[in-house]
């Protein structure tokens, strides 16, 4: 069963190394042997070994046209959801923006009215302009 292995091994290398070179085949008491050499003794038989194919693989360049689509396609997608993801933001930007806006002129006259207040509403109208400044201070971080 070694004898087999080491065999098929031996002509494995000898079939890679030997690129269009002869190899002898020489048989010699019932025992089998490669080599790159002739035999000494023995039944001699030259055994040609072809060179090895060309390297084309015509389907390599469809294989790599796929993968380059196959890219291109994952980043196009990549950056149509990097877009939607900025105009979202941009949207959520201006939503925030004109809601702070809202805010700084509802504190602006809850301060006017504040001013102008009689002596009765006065108290009211402080508490209503510190509120609107409180919410304006929460919500806007400004």
């Amino acid at each position: 069963m070694k004898a087999p292995s080491i065999l098929l091994c031996a002509m494995a290398l000898l079939a890679g190394s030997a690129s269009a070179q002869g190899v002898y085949k020489c048989v010699k008491d019932g025992q089998t042997s490669y080599s790159e050499t002739p035999c000494t003794d023995g039944q001699l038989q030259i055994i040609e070994v072809p060179p090895p194919p060309a390297a084309v693989d015509k389907g390599a360049a469809t294989r790599q046209e796929r993968v380059a689509s196959q890219l291109e396609s994952a980043r196009r997608q990549r950056e149509q959801l990097e877009d939607q993801a900025r105009e979202r933001a941009a949207r959520q930007k201006e939503i925030y923006d004109k809601h702070c806006a809202q805010l700084r002129l509802e504190q602006k006259w809850a301060a006017q009215d504040a001013v102008g207040a009689g002596d009765k509403t006065r108290n009211a109208a402080q508490l209503k302009a510190r509120r609107a400044g409180e919410r304006l201070a929460v919500e806007c971080l400004n």
